[in-house]
């Protein structure tokens, strides 16, 4: 297709030779271009270099990235060319999760702006170092409406080693978003790091690495998939030790506590009950509150009954344990238990070889396709399944936390930085979470994820043309604009 002419009119004359190119039906960007001599065809060819912005009938020319690097480089005076401020994302949080910024408020009055403003870049451009807070932060609008923040290296480092000293104010902020009478979520990960603060140690973690590593147990509120608590751990500290400290300082009043395995052990069964708590433990494959002769019957009456689950079948039995109230749910999952077995079978002929297998590896094939829980619910089996089964809406979080929030944490000098990294990652986290439940409640998350819409609204700009107007907002796809008025955002308002 061709370039239209009230296009092509507002081509950049500043970077010398640039050429426009259209993607679909209005889409069209500005490409830096060079010659090259071809030896082969003794001719010139051309090179087309990298993006250096796009150009829309309403905004003209806007610079992206590498064209306001290119722009400083030629100290192109701000009158030039507009002035272009990253503001979609920036704003789509904040109008989505309002209450948010109110509480942080309230907790770390003179500090919210740098909290509010640190934990948004580093949601929406993924920053990992202190270094580059600063030139993130002078590309956003967020520069606009906190200008007066300190953000070079130096002085986010100073801030974050400073935050990380207010733990108790910290935990009194987390405490305020845990609601009584609630289910709550446990799980841990770990944070890999070469750091030489007191945090870093080599401990058991699930990938088996040696690398030194600190732990996160964190706590996610059912109903919203929230991250309402979390506390960090010395590596070498298992989950299951540190669990009753974190259900105490989480505040928690009549939850009901859903946890991982590797948090049972009687110590914590009989702390919770003592507290009045109810909880659904997961039990470990081996435990002995399952008798060996209930996995080596071949009969299927010994369950109760079956339901079904993403269709498919799922076997039940329900056996009270102890007098204390307690129930032991062991579940088997007959296509999950075939597909371990031949799993099971590959790895055994690889490293055994069919002849040399061992009766106790018989056993452990057994079981496979089996899971139990212990509870103090007097409930339905499937209830407790599905309960825990809501768990897994969490993975998410931990793939979002080690992906793209924790990793600048693992580089940290002291514990004073890791701790003040952990809680701005947390309020990342929460901002992330409130996109996540709001494409939820309007339905949009059938057709759209969350990156799906950081992507969309990225490409929104605050544009200053220099003029008596002032900013203006960049063009919005109309798709953008649906998706925006589901969700009740309006980038067009006055801020």
């Amino acid at each position: 297709m061709s370039i239209p002419q009230s296009i092509k009119e507002k081509k950049p004359a500043q970077f010398g030779a640039v050429e426009i190119r259209r993607f679909g039906d209005d889409k069209y960007y500005v490409y830096q271009i060079s010659s090259k001599w071809d030896p082969e065809k003794n001719r010139p060819k051309k090179v087309t270099g990298k993006s250096i912005g796009k150009i829309t009938e309403a905004d003209g020319f806007i610079p992206n990235a590498n064209g306001l690097r290119l722009m400083a480089k030629m100290h192109i005076a701000p009158d030039v060319a507009p002035v272009v401020k990253n503001y979609g994302a920036y704003e789509l949080m904040q109008q989505l999760s309002p209450d948010l910024s109110d509480q942080i408020k309230t907790f770390f009055p003179n500090m919210f702006r740098e909290i509010r403003t640190i934990s948004l870049i580093r949601l929406v451009d993924r920053v990992s170092s202190a270094k580059m807070i600063q030139p993130v932060f002078l590309d956003s609008y967020m520069s606009d409406i906190c200008g007066d923040i300190a953000a070079s290296e130096t002085s986010v480092r100073r801030f974050v080693s400073k935050l990380g000293t207010m733990q108790d104010t910290i935990d009194a902020f987390m405490r305020s978003r845990v609601m009584p009478s609630t289910t709550l979520l446990f799980d841990g990960t770990s944070i890999f790091s070469r750091s030489q603060d007191s945090l870093a140690v080599k401990g058991y973690n699930p990938d088996h690495s040696r690398n030194t590593q600190a732990r996160m147990l964190y706590v996610f509120e059912k109903d919203t998939h929230m991250p309402v608590f979390y506390r960090i751990l010395q590596g070498s500290i298992v989950d299951k030790t540190a669990f009753i400290d974190t259900v105490k300082a989480s505040g928690c009043r009549d939850c009901i506590i859903i946890a991982d395995k590797g948090f049972y052990s009687k110590r914590n069964l009989s702390v919770l009950m003592e507290a009045g708590m109810k909880y659904i433990l997961p039990l470990q494959d081996n435990t002995v509150n399952v008798e060996n002769s209930f996995y080596e019957d071949k009969d299927d009456n010994k369950f109760d009954d079956v339901f079904s689950y993403n269709h498919r079948p799922v076997w039940y039995r329900k056996k009270s344990s102890g007098n204390k109230g307690n129930f032991i749910y062991t579940f088997r999952d007959d296509i999950r238990k075939a597909e371990l077995v031949e799993r099971y079978v590959v790895k055994a002929e690889n490293d055994y070889g069919e002849e040399d297998r061992k009766p106790k590896d018989v056993l452990k094939q057994i079981r496979m396709g089996y899971f139990s829980f212990c509870s103090n619910l007097d409930v339905e089996p499937q209830e407790i399944y599905l309960a825990y089964k809501q768990r897994w809406d969490i993975e998410q979080c931990f793939d979002y936390l080690k992906n793209s929030v924790i990793c600048s944490a693992s580089h940290a000098r002291t514990d004073d930085y890791f701790r003040g990294w952990a809680f701005l990652n947390h309020i990342s986290l929460l901002y992330y979470y409130g996109l996540l439940n709001a494409l939820r409640s309007t339905g949009l998350d059938e057709r759209y994820s969350a990156e799906d819409v950081l992507k969309l609204v990225k490409n929104i700009y605050k544009v200053d043309a220099g003029d008596a107007e002032g900013y203006r907002v960049s063009a919005i796809q109309k798709k953008t604009h649906r998706v925006l008025n589901t969700l009740g955002v309006d980038l067009l308002r006055e801020n």
